[in-house]
């Protein structure tokens, strides 16, 4: 692999990542900068775009970062967070001047004009997000991995569909409808996620989640973002059968918690035996992940582990907190000397 020469050295810190086991220092992912300008992943694109305005982005990212620790380089397909409702029938909007996010239009008026719900292969932004999987396979080859797409499934694609406030009361209203729409959504998920498996050489060389954590099998990360917004009996009637079948259905299962409002299903979440590790984001103007201490500890508690961001500084600051074996860093460096130093630190203090 062109940019992760050390590719099969990476993998087994990863494999005793995912056992909850420890080699010499946490797992770590270091990406550094090779001058002074950053350069970040493309993170989506219009459907009718042409591919070579993703593939120029990720080009120029790639070749300016260096992929220490067990940092893994990919390229990740997207046409936005909603994209699942998309491949659904729901119309796909993107900020033109911006490109950094798209949304759907939420033209659900009455949920009897959509059961069952299903996926069209004739629909177009699906189509099309195959047609982009074609073509990043080529791109990928032997130099990264080809990255699952951004997948906000289970409740979260309802209300991609229906909108926040219209499916809460359909939760009051008509909530017999709600149960039988999660369990349409369920098996759409591993349908998507089974057909992109085909591209990427996944089977052979593994996989990828948005969150770069890298597994020899389907791994992934989960996530219910209108969890926020439930009660915690709504949370169990509602969401969390569905996160419960994904995590079983992946071999190595992340948790994308975001925001303090999400916190109260947290227990819920912890419980479920096939989550290995749980992505803590506070939301922007809130201290790090990695303060919020009694977070991380009961996340650890429960046998879980932790994404933690920083510099190296900031890691520097706060290692030894936390059980090692139990954490995985996501760190920023501003130099490969700076990050190879920062890698034989953690050796050194662990």
């Amino acid at each position: 692999m062109k940019y992760k020469p050390d590719f099969e050295r990476a993998q087994q810190y990863w494999d005793a990542f995912w056992a909850h086991e420890l080699i010499d220092r946490p797992c770590a992912m270091v990406f550094a900068k090779k001058g002074a300008e950053h350069f970040v992943m493309p993170r989506l694109q219009a459907v009718d775009d042409d591919f070579s305005i993703s593939f120029s982005a990720a080009e120029k990212y790639l070749e300016n970062t260096v992929f220490l620790g067990e940092a893994m380089p990919g390229f990740r397909p997207g046409f936005g967070p909603d994209q699942m409702a998309a491949f659904l029938g729901m119309s796909l909007k993107i900020n033109l001047e911006s490109r950094d996010t798209s949304w759907t239009e939420k033209i659900v008026e009455d949920w009897k004009d959509f059961i069952p719900l299903q996926l069209d292969e004739n629909n177009t932004v699906w189509r099309r997000m195959k047609e982009f999987h074609r073509a990043a396979e080529e791109f990928c080859k032997d130099r990264c991995q080809l990255l699952n797409i951004d997948l906000h499934s289970n409740i979260d694609c309802l209300e991609a569909m229906r909108g926040a406030e219209k499916l809460l009361f359909d939760l009051i209203d008509q909530p017999e409808i709600v149960d039988d729409l999660m369990i349409q959504i369920r098996p759409i998920y591993k349908r998507i996620y089974d057909e992109l498996w085909q591209y990427g050489d996944k089977a052979r060389i593994g996989s990828n989640s948005g969150m770069q954590l890298y597994s020899r099998g389907k791994t992934d990360y989960i996530q219910a973002d209108f969890i926020c917004l439930l009660s915690p009996d709504m949370f169990r009637r509602f969401a969390l059968p569905a996160i419960k079948e994904e995590a079983a259905f992946l071999s190595d299962t992340a948790f994308h918690l975001d925001g303090p409002d999400a916190l109260k299903h947290l227990d819920d979440l912890l419980a479920i035996e096939e989550i290995k590790v749980v992505q803590w984001v506070p939301g922007a103007g809130r201290k790090p992940n990695y303060e919020w201490t009694e977070i991380i500890e009961r996340i650890q508690a429960a046998g879980k582990a932790a994404i933690l961001y920083g510099t190296c500084e900031e890691i520097k600051s706060f290692h030894g907190r936390y059980k090692p074996e139990l954490v995985v860093y996501h760190v920023n460096a501003d130099s490969e000397t700076e990050g190879a130093a920062f890698l034989e630190w953690l050796k050194n203090n662990t």
